[in-house]
């Protein structure tokens, strides 16, 4: 899908490196990592097991307790990163424009815990007697629907759920309807959340990991191929229709040049091998976006220390790019807060704060996170740069892979 006239004025952010835009961000330049024993999930497992816990959140922050008191954490998360969104971004809500503002919603899951408790309830009491105040959070779509009541819009309200390739879907939903005249500007959101129910999946899977450090894992620490460590986190993006945006005089961190998805073959529970379809994927937004590759400056990675993933991607990488996909600074963000379904939108939003600044996050460069095991990852510090074109990749296990690719936005 082509694009170029959708601007995002306001970006909302929470993880494990902060809670909010400012936080993460200062965070992340710092090199920071997320990843550590969760501490925070009664029944989580076994003492050790990894995960980029979002900590220290308190709702009173951003809403009334009379709202929040009855939502599950993971609407609690996301709503707060609305809110911040929209501040962010300068539009005034009202009367007048409100039924043209909505909510586009991922997450690969859902709130696992709320559906969890419900679900125990049942079991324990019956249907007769299980928690009726539960069951409306064990639905996927309840945190945008959260999201609309809380700020009153409106507009057109959907949820995606493609594992972790959910926000980027959302993300392609989002640009046609403004494209398509349906919004003037719409909430693009994500989250995902850490649950004992979820890590208990998790590890029946062997896909949880545990390490003997106590502390912090620094990006570079965790050894290549050792497999994806689970985050939580919120992201929410404002994205307008250009004229809009200028008309209000609104600062915008970049434009939607192009978005991009595609299926791909890949066993139950594993990432494609065959990078033909992102390979596919990457030439076709290219081309969308009129570019050539040696105009991309910076990129986002899917990496995440799955091999599999790593060998798929970097041999995309060096099909496209040639020789130079070694010398562009490449962000696995994955590294720093985890894995999960929306992780696409915090990666987007991280590169549209990179073009905005001037500044590349701490990146890899050279022959790093090709899915060899025992390679290193040198992670340089961050620096200044000039910074006009990113992209951005997301692949899912069971099949699919997408590319986006934004442009440095300008003060009108």
């Amino acid at each position: 899908m082509a694009l170029g006239s959708l601007q995002i004025t306001g970006l909302g952010i929470l993880n494990a490196l902060g809670l909010t835009k400012a936080t993460y961000w200062q965070q992340l330049l710092g090199g920071a990592g997320g990843l550590a024993p969760i501490a925070g999930i009664n029944g989580a497992g076994a003492a050790g097991h990894l995960g980029a816990e979002i900590k220290g959140f308190d709702p009173k922050a951003c809403m009334p307790v009379q709202f929040y008191r009855r939502l599950s954490r993971l609407s609690r998360l996301v709503v707060a990163a609305s809110s911040e969104a929209l501040t962010d971004s300068g539009i005034i809500i009202t009367d007048a424009n409100r039924q043209r503002l909505g909510v586009i919603f991922s997450s690969a899951f859902g709130s696992t815990h709320q559906t969890d408790a419900f679900f125990v309830s049942l079991l324990d009491h019956g249907p007769r007697a299980a928690e009726p105040i539960l069951f409306p959070d064990t639905v996927p779509n309840a945190p945008a629907s959260h999201v609309a009541m809380f700020h009153q819009l409106q507009g057109p309200n959907s949820t995606f759920c493609q594992n972790h390739l959910s926000g980027e879907n959302a993300l392609a939903y989002a640009a046609s309807l403004l494209e398509g005249d349906r919004a003037d500007a719409l909430l693009v959101g994500g989250g995902d959340e850490l649950s004992a129910i979820l890590l208990h999946g998790l590890g029946a899977l062997g896909a949880v990991k545990s390490l003997s450090q106590t502390g912090p894992y620094a990006p570079n620490q965790l050894p290549s191929g050792w497999g994806f460590i689970p985050g939580e986190a919120a992201t929410c993006l404002v994205m307008e229709r250009q004229h809009l945006a200028r008309k209000r005089r609104a600062s915008a961190y970049g434009a939607l040049l192009a978005v991009e998805l595609v299926g791909a073959e890949a066993r139950q529970g594993h990432y494609p091998t065959d990078d033909t379809a992102l390979v596919e994927a990457l030439r076709t937004a290219l081309a969308g976006a009129r570019l050539r590759p040696d105009e991309i400056d910076i990129l986002g990675l899917a990496a995440n220390g799955v091999a599999e993933l790593e060998v798929m991607e970097a041999g995309a990488l060096e099909k496209v790019f040639g020789s130079r996909w070694q010398q562009i600074p490449r962000l696995p963000l994955r590294y720093f807060v985890g894995e999960f379904g929306s992780a696409g939108l915090l990666t987007l939003a991280t590169i549209l704060l990179a073009l905005r600044e001037g500044v590349v996050p701490p990146a890899v460069y050279g022959p790093n996170l090709t899915g060899v095991p025992g390679d290193p990852h040198r992670f340089t510090p961050s620096r200044k740069a000039g910074l006009r074109h990113g992209l951005i990749i997301g692949s899912t296990f069971g099949g699919g892979s997408s590319c986006v690719i934004v442009e440095r936005g300008n003060p009108w």
